[in-house]
């Protein structure tokens, strides 16, 4: 889809707001797998709060039952040079291609209506603990977010699945590491303090 877009003539640049009305209904998936894989790897502090706001909005959007998402006008009318995103394009391309011969439609009436709500709740809540300063407590929120982005891509309930399994392990590590951080900081307030 995104080839044939920026593959045909038109302008040199390419606005957010075109790029999610060629995506259709994929565009919350894409979206969201997005802003989610910044964060599937360590990197510097305050990045999971800067990709985990608009994975909350994202989110919010879909579990009130949004078809596609909403941006401000502002940033639907950013644009890119239509070469440097084509650029990009052809070299996600092959792993685009692996994933969709993992991920499939399958198990529809997981991924649509109502489920497709329950996925949004999933990752909004995901999305909020991405956002915490939890001291390595991004990763695994992250990469559950990313296989429920895939499976809402490629309307896989199967993936989907996996990837309320991966949220449930990540929201227990990442309160795991919660509590032992406050009772880390508990043990250095009592010694300081006497």
């Amino acid at each position: 889809m995104l080839t044939a877009l920026l593959s045909s003539g038109g302008p040199d640049r390419v606005s957010i707001g075109e790029l999610i009305d060629c995506l259709g209904d994929r565009a919350f998936g894409v979206l969201i797998l997005l802003c989610s894989l910044p964060n599937c790897i360590p990197g510097p502090p305050g990045v999971s709060t800067i990709t985990g706001l608009p994975i909350l909005l994202f989110a919010l959007q879909l579990l009130i039952g949004g078809d596609r998402p909403w941006l401000p006008r502002s940033l639907r009318d950013r644009s890119f040079s239509r070469a440097d995103l084509l650029g990009v394009v052809r070299r996600a391309d092959p792993w685009l291609r692996r994933l969709e011969r993992l991920s499939r439609p399958r198990l529809p009436a997981l991924v649509t209506g109502w489920a497709e709500r329950a996925a949004g709740f999933v990752v909004f809540l995901l999305a909020f603990i991405l956002i915490l300063p939890i001291p390595l407590g991004n990763l695994f929120p992250a990469i559950a977010i990313a296989v429920i982005a895939v499976a809402l891509m490629e309307q896989d309930g199967a993936a989907l699945l996996v990837g309320y399994v991966c949220a449930v392990l990540s929201m227990a590590i990442s309160f795991a590491g919660l509590l032992v951080a406050l009772l880390i900081l508990a043990e250095v307030l009592e010694r300081l303090l006497g």
